[in-house]
């Protein structure tokens, strides 16, 4: 599934019913262990579910991509240890998710994106094609 911004505040917004941690909090530098523990649940599902690269992940939340990939292996670790902390917020989110995935308003949502993306194109294209046209008249 290609991820998209409708997903990153489904996560924030399940984070923050969950745990009580904000969007703010997980992008912040805060070492507190339920902010920790929330973003590297944030982490995990960008890199799993969603397939994002350790860089991207980064970008994303501010933070390193060392500190990315060794949120994940933790988060790894704390599900095999105990589960009930990690592995079942984890596929409730990703079944909410699927969930997500076929509704008739996700895809209206999903093609008034890329009508917005394609009008960003053609507004790009015709300003090239004016600025050629200005050219072409300054040079005759």
């Amino acid at each position: 599934m290609e991820f998209k911004e409708r997903h990153n505040q489904f996560l924030f917004d399940y984070i923050y019913e969950k745990t009580g941690v904000t969007r703010k909090q997980i992008l912040s530098p805060l070492r507190k262990r339920e902010v920790v523990d929330s973003r590297r649940l944030y982490m995990y599902v960008l890199r799993n579910y969603f397939g994002l690269t350790f860089i991207k992940i980064a970008q994303l939340t501010l933070h390193d991509h060392s500190t990315i990939v060794a949120g994940c292996k933790k988060f790894e670790y704390l599900s095999s240890v105990y589960p009930k902390l990690t592995t079942l917020p984890y596929k409730d989110i990703c079944f909410n998710l699927d969930m997500m995935k076929d509704t008739v308003d996700v895809q209206v949502e999903d093609l008034k994106e890329q009508i917005i993306l394609i009008n960003q194109k053609i507004d790009k294209l015709i300003t090239i094609k004016q600025l050629q046209n200005g050219r072409k008249k300054l040079h005759r």
